[in-house]
């Protein structure tokens, strides 16, 4: 997993809705043009999900994501933190750490 290229496209993304075990993102349109937008759908498309990750659902109208989560294996403090860090190191730390413990 590439967390420089995840960290990236934090620009194109907006915590719209966060409950402890749903979060909904807005996904900017501009997000289709840039390459590395398409290398991270095509690296995520070839990795499985966490079993913390309970539900997916993408609204391609309303450009929104909505991820329901298991909050034993993720704290929602976490996410907001994730979502709302202006450090990249920070944000690559955490998206890193809770990678490699939810495949664990």
């Amino acid at each position: 997993m590439n967390f420089q290229n995840l960290s990236s496209l934090r620009k194109y993304l907006t915590l719209t809705e966060h409950k402890a075990g749903t979060l909904k993102v807005k996904i900017k349109a501009s997000a289709l043009g840039d390459p590395i937008v398409k290398d991270c759908i095509a690296e995520f498309k070839n990795t499985p999900m966490p079993k913390a990750i309970l539900d997916t659902n993408v609204n391609i109208f309303t450009q929104t994501i909505t991820i329901k989560y298991d909050t034993n294996s993720i704290n929602p403090q976490d996410i907001d933190e994730i979502f709302n860090t202006q450090s990249e190191e920070r944000f690559t730390l955490l998206a890193e750490n809770y990678y490699h413990k939810l495949l664990a």
